[in-house]
């Protein structure tokens, strides 16, 4: 892969796409919604959020473990699973006052009852205590309780590696198969039930995205003409059945969600093998390399070297959409799909515009510091950072 100063930007270009497809599919009823991948094939942006979280965290801790910092990583993992716990609450605060105006305006009890958000407004002191200890999750506010989950796996998952690959491998497996047989789930609190998505699942395509960036990324995966032959001819049977055979036979999704595993709560095995059929075939195109070289590559990549604000504030756009084409449908003629994609458009230049400020403003806190280093002859020119 191709990396500028020390840092991967082809993995800073993927995750800023995914960015933004987890964004235009977090506002529901949108026009755009129906043009994302999610789609056309059977797995969708969370895959390719949690094996690039999996890959991401390989990438900047794992050379630590062999110099023996293992404290160190495992205390930095649980210090960035609190970041992100934190991060999690501001935005499901932020969300729950926004659909909070939304009823006030709108009186349209959807924004009170709809995603899992009646646990709050029924009982708010078990609501948000729920909130408080992770048992409850808002729809669409799910990903970053996964996140956290994944984050203390993974110095775990690193620890069995450095022992033997095999060994990793062999107890993620395990867990998996625990997991796809409800021996292994997080509850939920206080409504019944269990976490939307179960990290004792999920916790097997991180495992993948750690064992790809400590041992493939620098030397990539061999390209295998039977391999990519397998890999397109799967994508084109998920597209196909997606798309009731481009609407030639209307019962054949709802035949293939029946018949195969592809379960998203517990990450079941049609979904995960889709989306490694599409990395693979997406990497030995080289599609991430002639893309990030764009203008649209380019902004990509910038997302995706901010992706925890971008990611928040996405979120909460989102909430704001969904209130926005809530008061489209109920208080004026126009139509909310449409309401929806104008915001939707809007959304992603202001998370544009967000990436461009927090690299401005990173720029401008850093050059005084190296302006001073520099003057002093302390600092050399740095390789840069790895991808988090």
């Amino acid at each position: 892969m191709h990396a500028q100063s020390g840092r991967n930007t082809v993995i800073d270009f993927w995750r800023g796409l995914v960015l933004v497809i987890i964004f235009v599919n977090h506002i529901p009823g949108n026009i755009l919604e129906h043009m994302t991948p999610r789609n056309y094939g059977f797995s969708d942006a969370a895959e390719a959020f949690v094996f690039i979280s999996g890959l991401s965290v390989a990438l900047v801790y794992y050379p630590r473990l062999p110099k023996g910092d293992v404290l160190g990583v495992v205390r930095r993992c649980f210090r960035r699973s609190f970041e992100l716990y934190r991060m999690h609450l501001i935005m499901t605060g932020a969300a729950v006052a926004l659909f909070s105006v939304g009823y006030v305006v709108s009186n349209d009890i959807g924004m009170l009852e709809a995603h899992g958000r009646g646990a709050v407004f029924d009982d708010t002191a078990r609501g948000i205590t729920g909130i408080l200890l992770l048992g409850h999750q808002l729809g669409y506010f799910n990903i970053l309780p996964l996140y956290i989950a994944l984050m203390l796996w993974a110095p775990v998952a690193m620890i069995l590696m450095r022992v033997h690959v095999a060994l990793a491998a062999v107890v993620s497996i395990g867990i998996y198969v625990l997991a796809r047989a409800d021996v292994l789930a997080i509850p939920s609190w206080p409504e019944p039930g269990r976490w939307f998505f179960n990290p004792f699942a999920w916790q097997l395509l991180f495992t993948i995205g750690i064992f790809t960036g400590a041992f493939l990324v620098r030397t990539g995966v061999a390209y295998q003409r039977f391999a990519f032959a397998g890999a397109v001819g799967f994508l084109a049977v998920s597209t196909v059945a997606m798309t009731d055979a481009f609407g030639l036979y209307p019962n054949l999704l709802w035949s293939t969600f029946v018949n195969f595993d592809l379960v998203k709560s517990d990450l079941g095995l049609g979904r995960m093998l889709h989306f490694l059929a599409l990395a693979y075939v997406v990497t030995q195109l080289r599609m991430g390399q002639v893309l990030e070289k764009t203008t649209f590559g380019a902004e990509m990549a910038r997302l995706g070297r901010n992706a925890l604000p971008v990611f928040a504030v996405g979120s909460v756009l989102s909430a704001a959409g969904e209130v926005m084409m809530t008061l489209a449908a109920v208080k004026s003629s126009a139509s909310p799909h449409v309401v929806g994609m104008v915001f939707t458009l809007f959304g992603i230049l202001a998370l544009l515009g967000l990436a461009r400020y927090l690299e401005w403003k990173k720029k401008g806190s850093t050059a005084p510091k190296l302006e001073r280093a520099g003057q002093s002859g302390l600092v050399s020119v740095s390789p840069g950072q790895l991808p988090r």
